[in-house]
Formats: C-alpha cells, sequence, structure tokens
C-alpha cells in the first residue's frame, strides 16, 4: 500500500485561516495584509479574491458628485470613500466589485465629450477606455464577463442609430481592444439594468418598427456567446407610469428580481426561476406582497432606487426630497411582508443643487482588480 500523504500542521492551519479570511469584512482585510509574505501572496491570488467575493454580502452604494458611499446591510455600517474627479456625476453598472462608469462633460466651447472608465472604490484604482470612435449619447453600455474566464472581463456598446440597426461593439480586457460584434437587437433602448452571472439584463420594449406591441419584457446579453437574447416577457400589470417605480434587481446569485411601487404605498415583488439554464424557460412567480402602513417620509416626495430581497423582507433605498428645505435625504428602509417599514440608516443628507445627478445601486465591494 502507498504512503498516505501527510499534510503538515502549518499547511492546515493557514487552510484554516484561509477560510476564515475568505467570510472577513474586506475593510478588515487590509490590516492583514502585511501580516506576512504569504497573507500578502493570497490578497493578491485570484482564486482568493474571487472565493472572498463570493462570500461577500450586498450592500448598497451612492454616488453623488463628490462623495461616494458604501451601505452595508449586514453588519450595518456606512463607509466614505475617496472619489476620482472625473466621476463625479456618471452612470454606473456593477460587476464583481468593478463600476463601468459612462459620463458626459460639458467643455467651455460648449462641446459635449463622453468618457468610459472601469473603477474599484474600494481598491482606489481606476482606468479609461478608450473609444475605437468617439463615444455618443445615444450610447448604451452593458458589463460583464465571459463564463469560460471569469477574469475576462468585457464591456458592450451599443449605438443607437435613428430608423437604422443599432451600431453592436465588444471591448475585451484581455486583448484591450473593441471590435464589432454581428449581433441582432431588435428592441428600444432599455430602461433598468442589472448584471447578473457575467450576464446583462435590461427591461425593455419591442421595437415599433419589428412588432406593433408596446410589451414590456427582459432582455438578455451573453458575454460568453456574445449574443442578445429576449428571455421572458415581465409579469402582467408590471409598467412604468407616473403612478409606477419599476426596480430590476438580482436575488440568490442566479434570478432576477422585479420590484413594482404603486402609487408609493403597495408594493409587489415578482421572482423568476434560474436564469441561464439550458432549457432557456424562465418564469416568474409572485415572492412578495406588501401595502405601507405609514409613508416612509414625511417629506414631498420620495423615489425608490434600489432593494435587496431577503426572507421575509426586503431592504429599500429611497432618494427623498423636501421641496420646500431644497434638501435630498438618501435612506435605507427595511420592510415587511406586513408592511410594516422601519428605517435602518440615514446614508447622506445634501442640498438641491442643478447637474449634481446621483446614482444609487446595489453593490458589493471585493478585491478583484482593476484590469490593467
Amino acid at each position: 500500500m502507498a504512503p498516505s500523504k501527510q499534510i503538515s500542521a502549518p499547511s492546515l492551519l493557514f487552510e484554516l485561516v484561509e477560510e476564515i479570511l475568505q467570510r472577513t469584512p474586506i475593510k478588515a482585510l487590509f490590516r492583514f495584509k502585511s501580516v506576512s509574505k504569504q497573507w500578502y501572496a493570497l490578497f493578491n491570488d485570484k482564486r482568493f479574491f474571487y472565493k472572498h467575493l463570493d462570500h461577500s454580502k450586498e450592500g448598497f452604494m451612492l454616488s453623488v458628485h463628490k462623495s461616494f458611499k458604501l451601505f452595508n446591510v449586514e453588519p450595518k455600517a456606512l463607509l466614505s470613500l475617496p472619489k476620482p474627479d472625473e466621476l463625479h456625476n456618471c452612470n454606473m453598472i456593477h460587476c464583481d466589485g468593478l463600476l463601468l462608469c459612462s459620463y458626459a462633460k460639458i467643455c467651455k466651447d460648449g462641446h459635449e465629450t463622453r468618457k468610459l472608465a472601469v473603477w474599484n472604490p474600494v481598491l482606489s484604482r481606476v482606468i479609461w477606455i478608450e473609444p475605437s470612435s468617439t463615444y455618443k449619447t445615444s450610447d448604451v453600455f452593458g458589463f460583464g464577463y465571459d463564463n469560460v474566464s471569469r477574469d475576462n472581463y468585457k464591456i458592450l456598446r451599443i449605438n443607437y442609430k435613428k430608423a437604422k440597426a443599432p451600431e453592436i461593439e465588444i471591448y475585451e480586457f484581455k486583448s484591450k481592444l473593441w471590435r464589432s460584434v454581428n449581433a441582432t437587437l431588435e428592441c428600444c433602448p432599455p430602461y433598468k439594468h442589472v448584471s447578473l452571472k457575467g450576464d446583462m439584463y435590461w427591461t425593455s420594449e419591442k421595437n415599433k418598427m419589428v412588432d406593433k406591441k408596446n410589451e414590456m419584457f427582459i432582455q438578455s446579453f451573453d458575454f460568453s456567446t456574445e449574443t442578445f437574447k429576449p428571455i421572458c416577457c415581465v409579469p402582467n400589470g408590471i409598467c412604468v407610469s407616473s403612478d409606477n417605480r419599476v426596480v430590476l434587481s438580482g436575488f440568490g446569485g442566479d434570478r432576477l428580481a422585479i420590484l413594482q411601487q404603486h402609487k408609493r404605498v403597495k408594493f409587489e415583488v415578482w421572482v423568476t426561476s434560474k436564469v441561464g439554464d439550458d432549457d432557456g424557460v424562465v418564469s416568474w412567480s409572485k415572492y412578495y406582497n406588501a401595502s405601507l402602513r405609514h409613508d416612509p417620509s414625511k417629506v414631498r416626495s420620495s423615489f425608490l432606487t434600489d432593494f435587496i430581497l431577503k426572507t421575509n423582507k426586503i431592504m429599500l433605498l429611497y432618494e427623498e426630497i423636501d421641496v420646500r428645505k431644497k434638501d435630498i435625504y438618501t435612506n435605507v428602509y427595511e420592510m415587511g411582508d406586513d408592511g410594516e417599514i422601519k428605517k435602518q440608516v440615514e446614508m447622506m443628507t445634501r442640498r438641491y443643487r442643478s447637474g449634481y445627478r446621483s446614482f444609487c445601486s446595489v453593490y458589493v465591494p471585493s478585491l478583484v482588480p482593476v484590469p490593467e
């Protein structure tokens, strides 16, 4: 019989330490980076930072002008992080702790310039993505990765044109190049978006030149096959209007969730079956239905910006505007299935200023480095 392979006590001990560190909040990890060369190497190991990411909890992020804040739901903690000057007012897409930031800047001569960047706010690292041709105001972006190699991140660029098929490009981080993609897309510019398991999902409507029906559905883009696919219609009764607020989010890592807030007091949440399954069939089931017993705020107007779905409760991220005082409050609330709502934390109070646009979203902090 061949002798059994023995594992030394130090190796076993370090494996245990690694298991603990994978579950340690990211802010605390930075204090341990200089403990030893072995720990330093671990924190720069691709295998480790993806395992740590998979154990990390969802929270909220809030980006307003020069301010960037993260709120952890469990345990409750609010963290302010420095923000690059160039990223004051931008749209963002979150994937693996990285943020794809697109923004427009008006020059002194009135000319508008648009830029694109990838930023990890926790690591304070940012890179700029040069376009193959000038970025346009009609551009729509997506952010994800190839499932064959998770660290092969890709950017999707859709340039919508009047009465023409949109131009579609992919930027691949490993090649650092843009290339055209021959993919068919027959929908209007999308509304809400979420990046989930490396693929992009949007709420959208059919292009009226192709289909006269005004039905909202979920459009996907698979970064592995580089193809678009409409995966399902939204549940009956879900629609965007002056009375309804619709938000798209991920749930459980492999499903989509859609929340509709009707006239500020009624909430319903629908959850899909697993997306990306081989059979390709995606269905919805109602997960949550509640009516508020009282308004979450005494201010004049409230806007639900995002949510995190948990067992028998949802975490709600609200922007609330006091028109009289010209103040804007960003608060996190918890609501149970009985409709009771309680305030968790005030992320920020700020004065209303024209041109200061906020961006709120679900976010998971990570050690994933910005590709060089």
